[in-house]
């Protein structure tokens, strides 16, 4: 018998007191060495459209500028509201239209320089006629690029992330939302920089593109983070150095070996160009 205070307990009465207060180590729980709850998300779900996928009803216009400052400023939200997912229709579409802001930029940029550089340098002997024609044959090419560019990207993209996806994504998917990402290409119809061949506006919507790019990585395909962000830099590179090349390749062979050159130092002969 053991005494405390006016009350009294045998052995097998106090065993068991202890036995309620303190539970046995199986009964212990530790937070950090319980499973987390794994978070199912299935990135195909339909949502309730995007203002491109209404374009029937709200008229074509109004949907592109509304999809595309939607993903200027809310591109998570904006690729969340995707009806069809699993399908490239809406986004081939867009990817032309997006073709089409391309080809206004060119003639944008080289009207911008033309009269306010090369017009007024007495030291170059600008061809009106060529400038023109060169101008619209470099507008079709990039609308053309542009157009077709965000199938290269959303493949170099898939392959350099698709092991990093938290929850898997078809190719269909990444493709959808590297057309869409295509958003900010508003901005290169700023006209102008600082010289004739340093346009502010293209570059402008080249880096907001990749900003946004990083953000979809993670936010809406749903890649880890640091995987997110090597894929993005990867091939922003790439595809900037695709492009940078490529126009160098087509001045070279336009330019040099045609001699089709519309801006040449004044008093050049053709020989000398």
């Amino acid at each position: 018998m053991f005494r405390q205070g006016p009350r009294s307990y045998t052995s097998l009465q106090l065993s068991e007191s202890l036995v309620e207060k303190y539970p046995s180590p199986k009964e212990m729980r530790i937070a950090a060495h319980q499973p987390k709850p794994v978070e199912v998300v299935d990135l195909m779900v339909s949502g309730s459209g995007i203002a491109w996928e209404d374009r029937g009803s709200v008229g074509f216009m109004a949907a592109f500028f509304n999809t595309a400052w939607g993903m200027m400023f809310k591109p998570v939200r904006t690729l969340t509201k995707m009806r069809r997912p699993e399908t490239a229709d809406d986004a081939k579409r867009l990817a032309v239209a997006f073709g089409g802001i391309w080809f206004l930029s060119v003639g944008i940029q080289s009207a911008f320089a033309y009269f306010v550089f090369y017009a007024h340098d007495r030291t170059l002997d600008p061809d009106g006629q060529q400038y023109v024609i060169n101008t619209i044959l470099e507008a079709l090419l990039a609308g053309a690029v542009a157009a077709l560019l965000p199938m290269v990207v959303a493949w170099m993209f898939y392959r350099l992330t698709a092991f990093d996806m938290t929850a898997k994504a078809p190719p269909v998917l990444v493709y959808n939302c590297i057309v869409y990402l295509m958003g900010p290409s508003l901005l290169a119809l700023i006209p102008g920089g600082t010289v004739p061949w340093l346009a502010l506006g293209p570059a402008l919507a080249g880096v907001w593109i990749f900003v946004l790019l990083m953000i979809v990585a993670i936010e809406r395909l749903r890649i880890r983070v640091a995987a997110a962000i090597i894929g993005s830099v990867i091939t922003f590179l790439a595809t900037a150095g695709m492009v940078i090349v490529g126009i160098l390749l087509v001045q070279l062979l336009w330019c040099n070996l045609l001699d089709k050159a519309s801006i040449v130092p004044s008093g050049q002969t053709t020989a000398q160009r």
